[in-house]
């Protein structure tokens, strides 16, 4: 029991090193040999953990991938309502905030998120600007529905890094009613 302890212990570690690595150098620029020395190991066991740095980056994803797999499904099921699906954004930015960066540029983490999701992740952002910009469409109402994407990102970027890189309930709410309001929700 302690051994398995120690071995999620020492993979959450190896995790928080490789996340500070690459927010700071991007995927690409680091090595395993860089995660290694962060951390005061060797890559032998990095490589016990973690067969490459490519599953390093996966472990790192898991969590994102599950909610925006989640968001794919409630598209899939049916129209969300807006405050449900521009919610799940905020959640999702304030859970790869420190990977942001990287997700947004790194052209070999792109392909991997678009890998494995069911769908790619530009398809999905037109899935959820349709969903946001409803029926019938108008090009004023999917002007609406980019800013209302737009702030749920930038403004939960802004208040974690406010915040020490927290997330307060108080700073979600306002953030939700900041991109319904930009979605023009309730007019």
């Amino acid at each position: 029991m302690v051994m398995a302890k120690d071995r999620h212990g020492t993979r959450q570690r190896i995790l928080g090193s490789a996340r500070e690595l690459f927010a700071r150098q991007g995927y690409t620029a680091t090595t395993i040999a860089d995660i290694a020395r962060e951390l005061g190991s060797t890559t032998a066991a990095l490589y016990y953990h973690f067969g490459s740095k490519a599953d390093i980056l996966g472990g790192l994803l898991a969590e994102p991938l599950a909610t925006y797999t989640r968001i794919i499904e409630s598209l899939d099921t049916g129209l969300p309502a807006p405050g449900e699906l521009l919610g799940a954004f905020i959640d999702l930015t304030a859970g790869t905030r420190e990977l942001a960066s990287i997700i947004d540029s790194d052209p070999t983490v792109l392909a991997m998120i678009d890998e494995r999701l069911p769908r790619k992740s530009r398809e999905v952002r037109q899935q959820v600007i349709t969903a946001l910009a409803g029926t019938p469409t108008s090009r004023a109402a999917l002007i609406r529905a980019h800013a209302a994407l737009a702030v749920t990102k930038a403004a939960a970027l802004a208040a974690m890094e406010a915040g020490d890189g927290r997330l307060t309930e108080a700073d979600r709410a306002e953030i939700l009613d900041a991109a319904l309001r930009a979605l023009g929700a309730g007019e």
